[in-house]
């Protein structure tokens, strides 16, 4: 009997110990420069085609960041071609399918794929011996960026150095943040009862930025006029928070929408928080998020023959 009650106790002790060691880790998924990847299926197409053929594109695309892709208005288009010798392309583009990003407990993002089809003409008829355009496959979505960083928040600085500081204002690297936008940095500089704060935004994917909101989205396929000067090198600061509260309404310099201007991929943006001064330094989180469209390009280039 008691050898029974011990085998029991053991493997009710062992099943506790099993889930216990099942239970997944949080990791600090928020690494990484890119968004959206795409790669072009191999040999669709193939590098040489004949005419009278169908024509065939297939792309995988791959979510590497940590936000959701797939939002009613981001698309991917195929262009750089005669549409009178390929022809059938939606020149709408296609819908990107719905991809989730990395998260605390998913290591890896979303793939799927995104197929084209059209018809290539006679180049007999046309008395071309040889076409070779180069086929550009250009996605335009919306995507998101959150970058945290521990800040030190002193709002007396000045205060006789007798006082214990568990912290001193400095400037805070933030890393990537699993987005093509990345705060680079944030520099903390302190004051009696106000800490300012100098957040360094960088365009790291390689791509192309554009304002955040869905009438932007149009301009950004290459079968429209394009982004305009107004459009383009625009990123919105959805919110700065600081102990969880927003403090974006003294950040500088934004527009009435709260879009800021990237030069040379590089912004800059100031803020503000105020403390009482009775308070002794502490840490505490500082919180930015990022809102823009995004735009980039991959090619293939296509050998097309007459059949005779």
């Amino acid at each position: 009997m008691k050898k029974s009650v011990l085998l029991i106790f053991l493997v009710i002790l062992l099943i506790g110990c099993t889930r216990k060691a099942q239970t997944p880790i949080p990791t600090d998924f928020r690494t990484g420069t890119q968004g959206l990847v795409l790669t072009f299926v191999p040999n669709l197409p193939p590098s040489r085609i004949f005419d009278r053929e169908p024509f065939q594109a297939m792309l995988q695309v791959e979510n590497k960041g940590t936000s959701v892709v797939g939002g009613p208005m981001d698309r991917l288009y195929l262009s750089g071609f005669d549409n009178t010798i390929i022809t059938g392309i939606n020149t709408y583009g296609e819908q990107i399918p719905q991809l989730e990003g990395r998260g605390p407990f998913v290591s890896q993002g979303d793939i799927d794929t995104v197929a084209f089809r059209g018809t290539i003409q006679s180049l007999t008829g046309k008395r071309i011996d040889k076409y070779t355009p180069t086929i550009l496959a250009t996605a335009c979505y919306n995507y998101e960026t959150i970058a945290s960083a521990q800040v030190c928040i002193d709002p007396n600085p000045y205060a006789p150095t007798s006082i214990q500081r568990v912290c001193i204002p400095t400037t805070a690297g933030t890393g990537s943040q699993g987005a093509p936008i990345a705060v680079s940095s944030v520099q903390v500089d302190a004051s009696p009862g106000k800490t300012r704060f100098t957040i360094r935004i960088s365009n790291v994917g390689g791509g192309d930025v554009f304002r955040f909101g869905p009438q932007y989205m149009d301009s950004c396929s290459p079968y429209n006029p394009g982004l305009g000067f107004d459009e383009v090198d625009f990123l919105q600061v959805a919110d700065v928070t600081v102990s969880d509260l927003s403090i974006i309404e003294t950040c500088r310099p934004l527009d009435d929408t709260h879009h800021i201007r990237l030069t040379s991929g590089q912004a800059t943006l100031f803020c503000e928080f105020t403390a009482m001064r009775e308070q002794s330094p502490y840490l505490t989180p500082l919180n930015v998020i990022l809102r823009y469209g995004y735009r980039q390009s991959i090619s293939r280039m296509v050998e097309i023959r007459p059949v005779s």
